[in-house]
């Protein structure tokens, strides 16, 4: 497999972006651009960044059976070196808020260690290169129990409306 692997998966939120190491998966996004998707992935790992949809089919399977309300966590595995220590503390957090339940930028700051640090806990959500890997749209803000999440409101919304079992699925 190539250093860094990448390709265009089809989705029920739309086309998705994925790149994965022989670690795991280092970058998911919405980002339709494929250069402005790439390029922190040449500066986080160097080396060569090729297309290999293959690399990337178990990750669009888990996506696809998590979006039709059919698997609650991600079994395929994440690539968080090269990330700050604080940032990787924060994503493996994030991991463990279960299905259908959030936690506030407080919460989650205090579950690492570093209660007061809300904020710099919601800088790490909002630059998230994982999500729903890491489930970025479960971390709330204490004020208004939803927002203070760097991506699409529409897209946190719909994941936690379909975490609650409000909605059908994505398929």
């Amino acid at each position: 497999m190539p250093r860094v692997a990448f390709a265009l998966l089809e989705t029920g939120l739309g086309p998705m972006l994925a790149a994965r190491t022989a670690l795991g998966v280092a970058a998911f996004s919405r980002e339709a651009a494929l250069e402005a998707f790439l390029q922190p992935l040449r500066r986080r790992f160097g080396g060569p960044l090729e297309p290999d949809p293959d690399a990337l089919a178990p990750l669009g399977h888990e996506l696809d059976e998590y979006l039709a309300g059919k698997r609650r966590s991600f079994s395929v595995e994440l690539d968080l070196t090269r990330l700050a220590a604080f940032d990787r503390a924060v994503y493996r957090a994030a991991r463990a808020i279960p299905y259908g339940s959030t936690a506030t930028y407080g919460e989650l700051a205090a579950r690492i260690g570093h209660p007061g640090a809300a904020r710099a806990v919601g800088n790490v959500m909002a630059r998230c290169p994982l999500l729903p890997l890491v489930p970025c749209h479960r971390v709330v803000r204490a004020a208004d129990g939803f927002s203070g999440w760097g991506g699409d409101p529409w897209v946190k919304r719909w994941l936690l409306d379909l975490e609650a079992g409000e909605l059908r699925s994505a398929g």
